[in-house]
């Protein structure tokens, strides 16, 4: 009678198979010792009725190593082997084999004490149980150990690659797929949508005959979305820029609208250029002080843009809007340059 039992279900031979020339080659088991219905040598005899020689193999076998696979759980003949070395109160030692969780150590076989067969530091744990059992093993010499555990290591890294999963799902895990999929679903239909509306964005846009008309359709399609809005009127702020102006020089010019302008020096290169493009495009007054001249049709389009941000920051009805920005510690007031520097 074989010493040791090895439980395992077919499809996960390679594994086994291994598992057993590591306990021959490295440990010492001699192959008479093993019972392993799926490896030649260590299987049932031609002739044999395959039902009487398991039951006759674990009846008193010193040790019963079961294969904890995704394949051996769900496989009925493998419960009934699991089942058998309960019973019988054998000497069982369970091997987790990933991605098999310990739980399932705890719902088949109780608090019995298992192995993740991961755990490289447990296999001089295996070499001392198996020496405990009582068989004659083969000589082997440390040598022998270490080489053939540094071999284990690497060839288990492959065979795990290559363990077959479950052919069937749990109730929770077809629950948890489910809900998966209905979001993935829901995701995509959400998609969609945006896209249809992106097509039908896209076929407007192309419709507009100029700059002008951009605009207006930015603005209808803010609605009543107030970031939106916000963001169409800051943005013909921008675009109403005379040409040739730096940032700071367009940030006076609008400060100047709320009297709160610096005065316009000509002492520096920088100044001396945004001086003379603002008089070049009839900005500014070509005599001292350089007064802006909002009359002039260009700054006439800047007021207008200006006057359309009062008018939105002024509007009760994106109070809620404005509250937010200031929770965010956002300036609002438009008379304060703080507000076009953060916006513009």
């Amino acid at each position: 009678m074989a010493d040791i039992f090895i439980s395992h279900a077919t499809d996960d031979k390679p594994l086994v198979e291994k598992f057993v020339s590591f306990l021959k080659e490295a440990i010492g088991v001699p192959a008479k010792s093993i019972f392993c219905s799926s490896i030649g040598g260590h299987d049932v005899p031609l002739t044999v009725d395959f039902n009487d020689y398991m039951k006759e193999k674990i009846q008193k076998p010193k040790l019963v190593i079961t294969f904890m696979t995704p394949r051996y759980t769900e496989s009925w003949f493998c419960m009934m082997e699991l089942g058998a070395a309960w019973s019988k109160s054998l000497h069982t030692l369970p091997i987790v084999v990933p991605p098999t969780q310990f739980d399932v150590v705890t719902r088949t076989l109780g608090l019995k004490q298992a192995w993740s067969i991961e755990n490289h530091e447990k296999l001089i744990d295996l070499r001392q149980l198996i020496h405990g059992l009582g068989i004659q093993l083969e000589h082997r010499t440390e040598q022998d150990w270490e080489k053939k555990k540094t071999a284990w290591k690497s060839d288990l890294k492959t065979q795990l690659k290559k363990l077959k999963p479950a052919s069937n799902v749990g109730a929770a895990e077809y629950e948890a797929l489910k809900k998966s999929l209905e979001e993935v679903e829901n995701e995509r239909d959400n998609l969609d949508q945006l896209y249809q509306e992106a097509q039908a964005e896209i076929a407007a846009v192309s419709a507009l005959k100029d700059k002008e008309d951009l605009k207006q359709h930015k603005k209808s399609k803010a609605g009543a979305d107030p970031e939106m809005e916000f963001d169409a009127v800051m943005a013909d702020v921008n675009d109403s820029k005379p040409p040739r102006l730096s940032q700071p020089f367009f940030l006076n010019m609008i400060m100047d609208r709320y009297g709160k302008a610096s005065r316009i020096r000509n002492n520096t290169m920088d100044d001396e250029e945004d001086v003379n493009a603002a008089i070049k495009y009839n900005v500014i007054d070509t005599d001292v002080p350089h007064d802006f001249l909002w009359n002039s049709k260009r700054l006439k389009k800047v007021a207008a843009a200006l006057k359309a941000v009062e008018e939105f920051m002024d509007d009760p009805a994106n109070s809620d809007f404005i509250d937010e920005l200031e929770e965010l510690g956002k300036v609002t007031d438009y008379t304060d340059q703080e507000f076009w520097e953060d916006n513009l």
